[in-house]
C-alpha cells in the first residue's frame, strides 16, 4: 500500500529545467555564417528539452525561411518562436501566427519610393505571411534571396500594390555597409515616428512597425509560462531591446560591444558552441553554484 503514494509522488516532481525558457537568436549566435551549428548544441538542448526546459528561437527570420535556414533546430523547439524580430510569434507545432503586429504601408511605400529613387543598388523587400514581397525589377533583393537559397519565396509585385497586403516587417539589404549606415540616419529622421529602425547584420537595415521588438512577444509569452525565468542570448543590436527585458542576458564572445555592455554572462564563440554554454551555467545556477 505505501508504494502506490510514492511512486505518485515521483511522478509529480518538477524537472530541473521546468521553470526556464530559452529565447535564442539564430544568425551568429547559435548558427555560424548560414550554415554551422556546434554538435555540443544539439546534444545540450536535448538534455535540456528532456528534463523540462522550453526552448525557442528570437529572429529576424520570418517562419517561411526559419527553418530552411536552421531545420536542425525544429525538433528541440516546444514553445512559440520570436519572428520578425517581434513582430509575431509562430507555433511550429500547430503552425499557427500569435499575436501579430502590421506595419502601417503608406508610409512604408513612400519610403520605398524615395529609397530606390536616391540608392538604386539597394534592395527593399517586405515580409508577409506567404513569403517575401518585392518591388519589380529589384533585382539586389531578388539577388540576397537567391545567395540564401530563398528564391522560392519571393512575391514579385508593383511597389503600391504593397498597400493590399499585411507586412510584418521590412528590410533594406546592401553589401555597402557604409551606406546602410547613412540610410538608416536618414531614414530615422524622416520615419523615426512610424517605424522602429534596428540592424540584425551589417547588410541589412530592418524596418519595424513602431514599438515592436523582440521584446514585445515577452508578456504573451509569461501568460503561456506563468512563473518561468526567461534566459535570452543574442549577438547584434536588433537583440538590444531582448536582452534588456531578460531576466538573464547573454551574450556569445563574436557579440558586438554594445550586446557584450548588456549582458550580464559571456558565453564561448557562436562556432564553439555558446548555446550549449549558456544551458550549462543554468544548470550551475539551479544547482546553486554562483555564475
Amino acid at each position: 500500500m505505501i508504494l502506490k503514494p510514492l511512486l505518485e509522488r515521483k511522478e509529480t516532481l518538477m524537472k530541473k529545467f521546468e521553470n526556464i525558457l530559452i529565447a535564442s537568436d539564430i544568425d551568429g549566435t547559435v548558427l555560424w555564417k548560414s550554415r554551422y551549428i556546434h554538435p555540443r548544441n544539439f546534444e545540450k538542448l536535448r538534455y535540456f528539452c528532456e528534463n523540462g526546459g522550453h526552448f525557442s528561437l528570437a529572429t529576424g527570420r520570418s517562419h517561411k525561411d526559419v527553418f530552411v535556414i536552421a531545420e536542425k533546430l525544429r525538433p528541440y523547439i516546444n514553445m512559440p518562436c520570436i519572428l520578425c524580430n517581434g513582430s509575431y510569434l509562430f507555433d511550429a507545432v500547430t503552425e499557427k501566427i500569435l499575436n501579430p503586429h502590421y506595419l502601417n504601408p503608406i508610409p512604408l511605400i513612400e519610403a520605398f519610393k524615395a529609397v530606390k529613387s536616391k540608392y538604386d543598388d539597394v534592395g527593399m523587400r517586405a515580409g508577409i505571411h506567404r513569403g517575401f514581397l518585392c518591388p519589380e525589377e529589384d533585382s539586389v533583393a531578388i539577388g540576397f534571396l537567391k545567395d540564401s537559397n530563398l528564391e522560392h519565396l519571393a512575391v514579385v509585385r508593383p511597389i503600391n500594390d504593397f498597400a493590399d497586403e499585411k507586412i510584418f516587417k521590412a528590410v533594406f539589404v546592401s553589401e555597402d555597409a557604409h551606406k546602410l549606415l547613412s540610410l538608416q540616419s536618414e531614414f530615422q529622421e524622416c520615419y523615426g515616428k512610424e517605424f522602429n529602425i534596428t540592424t540584425s547584420d551589417k547588410t541589412i537595415l530592418e524596418i519595424l512597425p513602431a514599438g515592436v521588438s523582440k521584446t514585445t512577444q515577452f508578456p504573451y509569452l509569461k501568460k503561456l509560462y506563468p512563473h518561468t525565468e526567461l534566459w535570452c542570448i543574442g549577438d547584434f543590436h536588433n537583440d538590444v531591446e531582448m536582452l534588456r527585458g531578460a531576466d538573464v542576458a547573454v551574450c556569445p564572445e563574436n557579440a558586438v560591444d554594445e550586446i557584450k555592455k548588456i549582458c550580464r554572462l559571456h558565453m564561448c564563440h557562436c562556432k564553439d558552441g555558446a548555446l550549449a554554454e549558456m544551458i550549462d551555467a543554468i544548470e550551475k545556477k539551479i544547482d546553486g553554484y554562483l555564475i
